[in-house]
């Protein structure tokens, strides 16, 4: 009897002689309820059109058809799965997958690599309304409202590859008194007034002496520089520091800071701070727009906070949509006179809290003597009158200006005196303690006030309380399934339009996964959950 070869490279050999099967179609095997059936007749629907413009007529195609792949690519990120040796294997195992395939063979790890590189941000967007427009004819998109919110996800960059512009202006504020010296040192050595020469221009000078005494450079142990080698040295090494720090300045622009791995992140704090010292990470700000459970729109930026974001998400978002929000829905982190006064003059209302809606309601904030909001105000006088029965007269306007550019006007009131006043250490508990006798101020912005009153009115009333709880439920809990559900917490490309294009091929994979649950849920065509439902839950 002759013993089977256990170590052959072909493992058939191996097997025991079998009825030969024919698998005509995997189909057969996959459940009727199977996500994956959703996905194919999702995406059967869409324009291919510019997707098949990246790849070109002439020469060798591609072994699966684009479509395909971006089919396996949607699937895979619904799945969770998000590397491209992850996703070559579970086309050469997984039976859905293979299914996807439709007869074709598995491609490898590279090919879905290049079709990622290939497809560019346009076309992944394209894709995505066009996805939208799908889900849509299947669910109802009202587009009444729309909840926003923000996280910090981790980029896949170094922890410590940092460049702070506070340390580059310092270094490069030190750069000028070195260059007084190194002009000096070259005044002294060839007897030039080079006082009005730059580096770039005294580097230049020293080249042409050093040529023209035919002076030849050394270098290593044991050899002795001559003067001019020394001098040309240091004109150049200041040249190269000085364009090297200009170069950090250039790339980091209104940034405090970016990764030399990846240029186009800012070091934030986290929310995972697994060591416990509030330590920096190279990350983005990554927002998303949730209507219906459903993600209309994903944005990054470098903003640490959530305050100057939201104009130009809003922004992105008129440009993939043909139809346009009515609520903008959000928590205390976009609360800022700008955002509200923008919102109200482009038709849009705001269901924003404040920065002091929960603090509000407490007893010491309704107590606060300090503060202008709990002084009677007289309108004929254009006056308040503080705890002690004093006036606080109008005296002059104040003009502040944003990071932005927004500018706006405040008015500032004067106690017209706080002498043997007994309230002090109450109402001017902030006041200079150099001063001897501090004048109470106050300062009050009309505009925004405004703007704000009509925001609470809309927040207190029941619709208002709806929306408010769905935002809690809906976005953040968007948030909650790609980070926990997805396993999705770091990124792994570099780039902006690398990391945008990953997050809208997420997105996709989640609103059709969403769409599968809220068909087999029976939700469809409801957009906000009931008070009555959230409280039985």
């Amino acid at each position: 009897m002759n013993k089977p070869n256990t170590n052959s490279y072909n493992y058939t050999k191996l097997a025991r002689p079998r009825q030969l099967v024919l698998p005509l179609d995997y189909g057969i095997l996959i459940k009727e309820t199977a996500p994956v059936r959703l996905l194919d007749a999702v995406l059967e629907e869409l324009d291919y059109t510019e997707l098949q413009h990246l790849y070109s007529s002439k020469g060798r195609k591609s072994k699966v058809p684009p479509h395909i792949l971006f089919k396996i690519f949607i699937y895979a990120m619904s799945e969770g799965v998000y590397s491209t040796r992850a996703i070559q294997k579970q086309c050469e195992e997984n039976i859905n997958y293979m299914w996807l395939l439709q007869g074709y063979p598995s491609p490898s790890h590279m090919t879905f690599q290049r079709f990622f590189a290939r497809c560019s941000l346009e076309v992944i967007t394209n894709l995505f309304t066009q996805v939208m427009e799908a889900i849509a004819r299947r669910d109802t998109l009202t587009f009444n409202e729309v909840f926003i919110d923000g996280t910090k996800i981790e980029a896949n960059a170094n922890k410590y590859t940092f460049v702070w512009k506070k340390a580059i202006q310092k270094r490069l504020a030190t750069l000028p008194s070195k260059l007084v010296v190194l002009q000096q040192d070259v005044h002294t050595e060839l007897g030039i007034d080079a006082s009005q020469m730059n580096d770039e221009l005294l580097c230049h000078i020293l080249a042409k002496e050093i040529e023209l005494q035919q002076i030849n450079f050394v270098f290593g142990k044991g050899k002795h520089k001559t003067a001019l080698q020394r001098l040309y040295e240091r004109a150049e090494a200041l040249v190269d520091k000085r364009k090297e720090y200009e170069a950090h300045l250039a790339i980091m622009g209104e940034r405090n800071s970016y990764s030399k791995t990846d240029p186009d992140t800012t070091f934030m704090r986290m929310k995972e701070d697994h060591m416990q010292n509030g330590q920096l990470k190279p990350g983005y700000n990554v927002q998303i727009a949730v209507h219906s459970e459903y993600i209309m729109g994903v944005g990054i930026f470098p903003n640490p906070n959530d305050t100057n974001t939201l104009i130009p998400f809003l922004h992105h978002l008129e440009s993939l949509h043909t139809s346009k929000f009515r609520y903008i829905v959000a928590d205390a982190g976009y609360d800022s006179y700008e955002n509200l006064l923008w919102l109200e003059e482009k038709g849009y209302l705001s269901c924003i809290k404040s920065k002091d809606y929960e603090r509000s309601k407490q007893r010491k904030w309704k107590t606060d003597i300090s503060k202008a909001r709990n002084m009677e105000y007289l309108s004929n006088e254009d006056a308040f009158i503080c705890a002690k029965g004093r006036k606080l007269h109008y005296s002059h306007r104040r003009k502040s200006k944003s990071k932005t550019g927004f500018t706006w006007e405040s008015k500032v009131y004067v106690c017209e005196s706080c002498n043997r006043c007994g309230y002090k250490s109450e109402c001017q508990r902030y006041a200079k303690k150099s001063t001897k006798n501090p004048t109470k101020q106050i300062c009050v912005t009309p505009g925004y006030d405004s703007v704000l009153q009509h925001n609470q009115e809309r927040i207190l009333s029941s619709e208002g309380i709806q929306l408010r709880t769905n935002r809690s439920i809906q976005v953040e809990g968007a948030f909650g399934v790609l980070k926990q559900d997805f396993q999705f917490r770091r990124l792994l490309h570099r780039g902006n339009d690398h990391v945008r294009k990953m997050l809208y091929l997420l997105a996709m994979g989640f609103n059709i996964s969403k769409l599968h649950h809220r068909i087999q849920d029976n939700r469809i065509h409801t957009s906000l959950f009931c008070q009555k439902e959230i409280a039985s839950a």
